[in-house]
C-alpha cells in the first residue's frame, strides 16, 4: 500500500483509496463509483475483480441510468489471477498506476449466468463438475502458491469425485442448437483461456470476440486425466474423444437426473440450489486500460 500511494502521488494522480471489509463490499464500492469515478483501479484477484464487475453492471443498468462506466486498471494481487493474464495488463505497480493515468480503454466482454431465482456476471468462468469440488478443498491447501494450489485440490478430489450426468445446449447465431448428453468430468464455459491460475482449457479463446468457450468432459479414469493434464497446463490443446471444446453466444446447462445442479463462477463456489443455468455473452461491457 505505501508503494502504490507513492507512485500514484509521483504521478499527480488524483485518487481515493477504498478497502473492502468483508466479502462482496467491493461490488458495493464499484456500484458507488460508478457515477463518479474517471477510472478506477482494482487491486485483487479475480474475485475481486468479480465483484466489481457485478457492481458496475448491477441493476440499474448503466444504459438504461445513462452511465459511462469507468474503465478498469488492475493490479493483480489474487490466487489465480486469470482475468488479468486474459487481457494482459501492464505488469507490476508501476505498470498499473500508468495504465490508470495514461492507458487507452478497451473493450471486453463478460459472461452472464441466470438460473431460477437468480443472475451473476462473470468475467472469465462458469464451472460445473470437479471444479465445485476443487473450489470445496481448496482452503486446505490455502498457503500454497496459485497453481499449485489448485493441482492440490484437484488431486484430493478426483480420488472421490463421481461424475453428473449433465445435458449441454449451445446456440451461435443462426446455426442449429448442439446438445451434450452424458456424465461429465468438468463442463467449463470461459470468457478468456485459462482458469485456476494456469490450467489453459481453450488456448483460443480471446474476450473480445463475442462469443464464450465450452471446454467439456466427458467421464474419464485418473489415468487419463493425467495423461491429459500436461496438455492442458502447457496451453497445447486437446483433440480426444471424450473432450469437446467448442463455442457459443448461449449455453444452457441441466442435469439430467433433475437434481440440483452446484456451480461456480470466477473461482467462488455459489451456494444456490438450481435446476438449470442459463449462460450468454455481454460483448463490450468493460473497458480495461492497457
Amino acid at each position: 500500500m505505501p508503494e502504490l500511494e507513492e507512485t500514484l502521488n509521483r504521478y499527480e494522480i488524483d485518487f481515493e483509496i477504498h478497502q473492502t471489509a468483508a466479502p462482496g463490499h467491493a461490488g458495493e464500492l464499484a456500484r458507488a463509483a460508478r457515477a463518479v469515478a474517471s477510472r478506477i483501479l482494482v487491486v485483487g484477484g479475480d474475485g475481486t475483480i468479480h465483484e466489481v464487475a457485478n457492481g458496475l453492471l448491477a441493476d440499474p443498468e448503466p444504459s438504461v441510468v445513462g452511465l459511462q462506466l469507468p474503465p478498469l486498471a488492475v493490479l493483480p494481487v489474487g490466487t489465480g489471477n486469470d482475468f488479468f493474464r486474459m487481457v494482459r495488463s501492464p505488469r507490476g505497480i508501476l505498470g498499473a498506476v500508468r495504465a490508470l493515468g495514461e492507458g487507452v480503454p478497451r473493450s471486453f466482454e463478460v459472461g452472464e449466468a441466470r438460473w431460477e431465482g437468480g443472475q451473476r456476471h462473470f468475467v472469465n468462468l462458469v464451472g460445473v463438475g470437479i471444479d465445485v469440488e476443487v473450489l470445496r478443498r481448496r482452503s486446505t491447501f490455502g498457503r500454497l502458491p496459485g497453481l499449485l494450489q489448485y493441482l492440490s485440490a484437484l488431486g484430493a478430489s478426483l480420488a472421490s469425485y463421481r461424475p453428473i450426468p449433465l445435458r449441454v445446449t449451445l446456440y451461435c447465431g443462426n446455426q442449429e442448437p448442439r446438445v451434450l448428453e452424458a456424465p461429465v468430468l468438468l463442463s467449463a464455459v470461459t470468457v478468456g483461456p485459462s482458469v485456476g491460475g494456469g490450467f489453459v482449457l481453450s488456448p483460443r479463446a480471446v474476450p473480445d470476440d463475442g462469443r464464450l468457450d465450452l471446454f467439456h468432459v466427458r467421464k474419464i479414469g485418473l489415468l487419463k486425466v493425467l495423461q491429459y493434464l500436461p496438455g492442458i497446463l502447457r496451453g497445447a490443446g486437446l483433440k480426444r474423444p471424450e473432450i469437446s471444446q467448442l463455442q457459443a453466444t448461449r449455453v444452457h446447462m441441466r442435469r439430467m437426473d433433475d437434481r440440483a445442479l452446484a456451480f461456480e463462477l470466477d473461482g467462488e463456489l455459489m451456494e444456490i440450489s438450481t435446476p438449470f443455468l442459463e449462460i450468454r455473452v455481454r460483448p463490450e461491457s468493460l473497458e480495461i486500460l492497457e
